[in-house]
């Protein structure tokens, strides 16, 4: 919220592993390019300086990347190859997809399919279609990026480029986690990660590190409100990898992968509460705080919005997230900012300023929905019904909350159909494991082919030999491959079982809660209204026998003997006593009986009231009018409206706010 990171990974994979193979260029050797640029050059050659030039500057300073692309724009009507034309487009493309500007990067990524395809160069044609995919998938067009990303995997592999079918692998995966699909994302992001053994990149290890890690942190944000322990242990899961990509991202000096990483894992331990600890990783990721790419400033602003917020610094968290609220760019593309834009809608609201936070509330939701992003969507809805039920606007609070069941539903479904348990996740970190251990056997064996072709007669007894040993293997291999998924039917169907139960206990617990609630609201307002209607009855009651005691007291001299008239003057006096009693001191007790707390908490916000002022706003918190409260207390009304204006100043309560509403929030 989480910065929850992360999902722009597939960016950070392409920049970390894939720029040299356009280059083909060192670093060193960049200011030897520049200068050569003043020289007398050929169109074609001064295209392919300007092409190295244009990739080198990728990731250090999207602005010169640009300029030296748009220079070699203008030699495509010079007499260049349209490979070099290709080529050039797709660097540049490049350079605007990492400044943020999506239409441009795409209209340079189409040009280079184009060109790329018409000049027989289909491997750069099928780049520019994967990275065309890539901005689909930022731009939240996740069936087209699917489309065109399978469409490549398919001729990469096709082609045996394991590194593309590595990179391709880990774009689909990003695609699946953007939309929640997190066992999809998951089986393509191991999938990805078995090349890195034959590949030995470890700038590719560490992304996929990454990339799996934010799987399971997404994964334990889900079942953080239902199941504690299994959004526990996936949050641990996730902290163990992205603390094992760290290293590796020291070890390649790769600035950008280490404070993604830094980011994602300051993220897992703020979603698990461990807030010393995120305040030490902070120490320990200074310089990742102040990176240039917005994306990781942003990310790390979310999270300490959302430290400050558990911490009670609602201030400094609104403060934070006011800033976010201004970025630009790709950043307001992500899930994480519109997760933390509902944060800043709440802290708006309870500042007061309920139209402001509607607003960007409904167009945090707006964005959910349209995405198809459900867990933002039902947080969102259920916020803002909450607000509506406040303001009184019942029906639109019930609309919105059927609308959040319905997105509930679908994303219990979605869970019982697409999240596995533990042992699962388990079973499949050991089936990549024997492949991986596979892939890298038959490396080997490769290898060693190659040499023993020297020695015909040893090659043949050593191919049947492996042939029949191949054969063996293969059938064992069928044989477990069987039993096994036979074994993971049989778990993914415990485990669909065993959601629904769980499913249908907290639905069942919801209902009885919500039922005692309105029993218990109700039996307040009974004994509100008891209590008032008594306080009524005992202040006329006394009233009348006040008027009868003095309109009988003419009578007293009318009878003839002086006992009689002692007597009848003993029991006026009695009527008259009790008729000055307060039946405000009964209704004192009751109401303290009922509101424990309010007069207490009242006086902690203004120890000035006064007694009287006190009972008013008793009565008040009763929701009585200002008529019946001088009834009561034997006030005028205009004397009680004046008395409400003395407590509106007292307790500097603002003009637009009821002083009703006020005190019947006070808790």
């Amino acid at each position: 919220m989480p910065m929850k990171r992360r999902k722009i990974l597939v960016i950070l994979i392409l920049f970390t592993m894939g720029w040299v193979s356009l280059s083909g260029a060192s670093v060193d050797s960049i200011p030897i390019m520049k200068s050569l640029l003043g020289r007398n050059l050929s169109p074609d050659i001064r295209l392919r300086y300007l092409t190295k030039i244009c990739v080198s500057f990728w990731n250090t300073n999207p602005d010169s990347s640009i300029w030296y692309g748009s220079q070699g724009i203008a030699l495509f009507n010079e007499k260049v190859s349209p490979v070099r034309i290709g080529k050039h487009s797709f660097a540049y493309g490049m350079a605007w997809e990492n400044k943020g500007k999506h239409d441009s990067a795409l209209f340079y990524l189409r040009k280079a399919e184009e060109v790329c395809m018409s000049a027989g160069d289909t491997f750069f044609a099928f780049r520019a279609i994967e990275q065309s995919g890539s901005l689909y998938r930022i731009m939240g067009r996740y069936d087209t990026a699917l489309t065109i990303m399978i469409r490549t995997l398919e001729y990469f592999k096709k082609k045996g480029d394991k590194f593309q079918s590595m990179s391709a692998l880990f774009n689909i995966g990003s695609v699946y986690l953007e939309q929640n699909r997190y066992s999809k994302a998951l089986e393509y992001y191991i999938e990805s990660a078995s090349y890195d053994s034959l590949l030995g990149d470890k700038s590719a290890r560490a992304a996929h590190l990454l990339g799996i890690g934010n799987v399971y942190l997404s994964l334990g944000e889900l079942f953080a409100n239902t199941d504690h322990d299994k959004s526990g242990n996936y949050l641990n899961m996730a902290e163990n990898y992205f603390r094992q990509s760290l290293p590796l991202f020291e070890t390649v000096n790769m600035k950008t992968g280490y404070c993604f990483a830094c980011m994602s894992l300051l993220s897992v331990i703020v979603a698990s509460h461990h807030l010393p600890q995120a305040d030490s990783l902070l120490k320990t990721c200074r310089d990742c705080r102040d990176f240039p790419d917005p994306r990781v400033q942003s990310g790390f602003k979310i999270c300490l919005a959302q430290m400050d917020f558990m911490l009670g610094n609602e201030k400094d968290a609104m403060r934070m997230l006011r800033e976010i609220s201004c970025e630009k760019g790709e950043i307001r593309v992500l899930p994480e900012f519109h997760k933390s834009m509902l944060l800043y809608a709440r802290l708006i609201w309870n500042a007061g300023k309920r139209d402001s936070a509607l607003t960007l509330a409904q167009k945090s939701i707006q964005w959910a929905r349209h995405h198809s992003v459900t867990t933002i969507a039902i947080e969102g809805l259920d916020m803002v019904a909450g607000w509506e039920k406040t303001l009184g606007r019942y029906d639109t609070a019930f609309n919105l909350l059927l609308v959040s069941r319905q997105y509930r539903d679908t994303l219990n479904r979605e869970i019982s159909k697409e999240i596995f348990d533990q042992i699962e996740l388990r079973y499949r970190s050991e089936i990549l494991q024997a492949r991986v251990n596979e892939m890298a056997i038959t490396q080997k064996y490769d290898r060693g082919r190659l040499f023993l072709t020297y020695f015909v007669a040893i090659l043949i007894i050593l191919v049947l030999g492996i042939i029949l040993i191949t054969f063996l293997l293969r059938h064992r291999s069928d044989n477990i491959k069987r039993l096994l998924s036979e074994e993971r039917a049989r778990f993914a169907e415990n485990g669909k079982r065993l959601m629904k139960v769980e499913i249908q206990n907290i639905q069942l617990e919801k209902l009885l809660k919500e039922e005692e609630l309105k029993k218990m609201q109700l039996e307040i307002k009974l004994r509100e209204q008891e209590l008032v209607y008594q306080t009524i009855v005992n202040a006329d009651l006394n009233q009348k026998n006040l008027t009868f005691a003095q309109k009988l007291g003419h009578f007293r001299l009318r009878m003839p003997r002086k006992k009689d008239q002692d007597e009848f003057s003993q029991t006026l006096a009695d009527v008259g006593r009790e008729s000055k009693s307060d039946p405000m001191q009964q209704f004192d007790l009751l109401f303290k009986q009922m509101h424990a707390g309010f007069i207490d908490k009242l006086l902690e916000v203004c120890p000035d009231l006064s007694k009287t002022e006190l009972q008013i706003c008793a009565l008040l918190r009763l929701n009585l009018s200002s008529k019946d409260i001088s009834q009561l207390i034997n006030i005028t009304p205009a004397s009680i409206d004046g008395t409400r204006h003395r407590i509106r100043k007292k307790l500097d309560i603002e003009q637009n706010t009821s002083l009703t509403s006020y005190l019947m929030s006070l808790k």
